[in-house]
């Protein structure tokens, strides 16, 4: 006879038991876990990182998540509503309430304004007098000092100051010869004169056609403002 059959009848009950008793293991139920405890040590995990600043904005945020889930919906509706109504009264108070300086109107006060009325001057209109062509509007010249490696001083000249080359100087800022000058509205032919001498029309505008002693020149259009 096999030793399988030879096995008594207790062998076979341990092992029923013992095969139960893995079964109620695997489907016996978790234990409950404690999701309050959980989130707790979570938030002290994140305050840890957190300035005190966030830390104390985290505490009121979780008051008021207690506060929501501790409270009715009419509880809380009424609630806010009679925070809101506070605040508005007294946002009302501050906004109606006069400035102590501002004087309060006597008897006296009132009963001489229809007088002072009576006695203002009446207004009279007035006639413009500017005309918008006699307007000057400040107008800005620019010369890329790449364009003249060898300027040592850069000036403007044009029909707007006589072509006086020592009129209007212009200055070096970040690599640009710039100036500014108040033009009349119109159309102005006008060159860049660099060292004193030689004539250079700006790159960057239409050439004119009608420059005096065949001197290279530029056109600039001013808006009227």
């Amino acid at each position: 006879m096999s030793d399988r059959h030879r096995e008594s009848p207790h062998a076979h009950a341990a092992d029923d038991a013992l095969l139960m008793a893995q079964i109620k293991a695997v489907l016996a139920p978790m234990p409950a876990v404690d999701r309050r405890r959980i989130a707790q040590i979570l938030a002290a995990a994140r305050d840890r990182r957190r300035t005190p600043w966030q830390r104390l904005r985290a505490r009121g945020d979780a008051l008021l998540e207690r506060w929501r889930f501790a409270t009715s919906p009419l509880v809380r509706g009424a609630t806010l509503a009679a925070a809101a109504l506070a605040v508005g009264f007294v946002s009302r108070g501050f906004l109606m309430r006069p400035p102590a300086s501002t004087p309060q109107p006597t008897a006296t006060t009132v009963a001489s304004a229809p007088a002072a009325k009576a006695a203002a001057a009446p207004l009279q209109p007035v006639e413009a007098t500017a005309d918008a062509a006699s307007l000057r509007v400040p107008t800005q010249f620019l010369l890329d000092a790449r364009d003249v490696p060898t300027a040592a001083q850069v000036s403007v000249v044009g029909d707007f100051n006589d072509w006086n080359v020592t009129a209007t100087p212009l200055t070096l800022e970040n690599g640009v010869w710039t100036g500014t000058r108040p033009l009349a509205p119109g159309r102005h032919v006008y060159a860049f004169v660099v060292n004193g001498t030689t004539w250079v029309a700006d790159p960057r505008a239409p050439p004119a056609a009608d420059t005096d002693f065949g001197r290279p020149g530029s056109i600039i259009i001013v808006q009227a403002p």
